[in-house]
């Protein structure tokens, strides 16, 4: 497990989802999965890597020469 935070987002992303054939849970289901989603989102890039460590490629294309 790279990031327990894009973990935890999934996790309670899919949660949210299952909740909807709850009738209990059913109103906090689009709730709990938006904040699953958003925080899958939101923490997505966050390894503490810089972009050349984690292996990025920094060059930009070059135009075509006519």
């Amino acid at each position: 497990m790279k990031s327990w935070k894009t973990t935890l987002g999934g996790i309670l992303g899919a949660i949210g989802f299952a909740m909807k054939h709850i009738p209990a849970a059913a109103p906090y289901s689009d709730a709990v999965a938006a904040l699953g989603l958003l925080l899958v989102g939101s923490a997505a890039r966050d390894n503490n890597v810089t972009s050349e460590q984690a292996g990025a490629n920094n060059h930009t294309p070059k135009p075509p020469t006519p």
